[in-house]
């Protein structure tokens, strides 16, 4: 290549720096020569603002009185370049990050004569990334976080997911995934999908049964995050967990309770041989007639029961939906050979079946419990009798 082809190249990448770049150059005492309009607009200054200042106009006053800012000069000095991630402050007093490359030139005796300094704003990507790192850190000091290889191998843990499971890092690290879950899941189909999921990119959420050192059972909440490379390929996994597992008790705790209260708010009584009485007291709605039922059928079942007398006496009002579920149970009695026999409908519940509409059709009805009792026994053939004590 020609001398005049050299030259018209190093123009040609000159200008195209010149375009896309911020450039600045100074003396070797720091002074300012001149200015591209690129980096002007970046500090927000005017060429004639910036001819024969210092180049400490652009840095914070702690950092011109540093040691280091002495030896970065000593270093231009010396003809040594500088490239890096800097903080400058713009007119305004803003910060500006700048990736930039300081480089002395030298003259033909080979000594630097100025510094071409060649600068990229970045500002918005520190800012990017200094927001990215701060949810980082409070979803570590928040909840619990793991890292797996692809293969489902593990990275490394937070003390949050450490602590939740009792294990220390060094327990873990290098090992499966595997060590958290029961064996039957790890041999089954689910899991094998599981991890093909995460292989393929895509994200898993959910809550999850995991075991803790010692076998401890817990339930987690948790996503299992694909992280991927600048190809788009998944590189590892990032999981981020709650632990829910004394929720879950809790709610487990309540729904035993609720059953039990629910079980003794319908209690079913042997009056006699083949003869069970199920007092119903309170407001019945669609969930307890359900209860009502089970319970009937498995009472029936253990007693081998002829009559079951289903008393409402206590049941201050019944809609339509109730009184079908009635229909219902004395329809599934009858499937087991036990004939229903219904107390205790009073007045306004009399009133309120008409004006339903709601038809008991072949329902045994009685007024009272006594009359229900005496019917029963009638039917197998026995009655009350009062007897007087005198």
């Amino acid at each position: 290549m020609s001398s005049n082809a050299d030259l018209d190249h190093n123009e040609a990448l000159v200008n195209a720096i010149q375009l896309s770049q911020g450039v600045i150059e100074f003396n070797m005492d720091g002074t300012i020569i001149t200015a591209n309009q690129k980096f002007l607009d970046l500090m927000e200054y005017s060429l004639a603002e910036l001819e024969g200042k210092h180049h400490q106009i652009f840095c914070s006053k702690s950092y011109i009185k540093s040691q280091e800012y002495k030896e970065f000069w000593e270093k231009m000095n010396r003809g040594e370049f500088d490239v890096g991630e800097y903080i400058r402050f713009a007119k305004n007093g803003e910060a500006v990050y700048i990736r930039a490359s300081y480089n002395p030139i030298l003259n033909e005796d080979g000594q630097p004569y100025k510094v071409i300094k060649i600068a990229s704003d970045v500002t918005e990507l520190k800012q990017a990334n200094a927001e990215a790192q701060g949810k980082v850190t409070a979803i570590d000091l928040s909840q619990g976080t793991i890292e797996f290889a692809m293969d489902g191998t593990i990275l490394t843990a937070n003390e949050t997911f450490l602590n939740t499971l009792g294990y220390s890092l060094d327990e873990v690290k290098g090992q499966h995934h595997s060590m958290f879950c029961d064996d039957a899941y790890v041999a089954s189909n689910d899991y094998a999908k599981f991890w093909e999921t995460l292989r393929s990119g895509n994200y898993h959420r959910g809550e999850f049964s995991r075991l803790g050192k010692n076998g401890r059972q817990l339930h987690i909440r948790a996503t299992y995050n694909p992280i991927l490379n600048l190809k788009g390929e998944p590189i590892k996994v990032l999981k981020i967990a709650d632990d829910i597992s004394k929720q879950r008790r809790m709610e487990a705790e309540r729904e035993k309770q609720q059953a039990l209260i629910m079980e003794m708010s319908t209690p079913v009584m042997q009056l006699w041989d083949n003869i069970l009485l199920l007092p119903v007291v309170g407001l019945v709605d669609s969930k307890r007639v359900q209860l009502i039922m089970e319970t009937a059928l498995q009472k029936i079942l253990d007693y081998q029961a002829k009559l079951l007398i289903l008393d409402i006496q206590g049941v201050p009002a019944v809609d339509s939906a109730v009184a079908n579920h009635l229909i219902q149970i004395t329809k599934a009695t009858r499937l087991m050979g036990c004939t229903s026999i219904v107390t205790g409908i009073s007045p306004e519940i009399s009133q309120a079946l008409v004006n339903l509409g709601i038809d008991l059709g072949d329902i045994q009805t009685q007024a009272t419990l006594k009359d229900g009792v005496s019917f029963s026994l009638a039917n197998l053939g026995m009655k009350l009798q009062t007897i007087n004590a005198d």
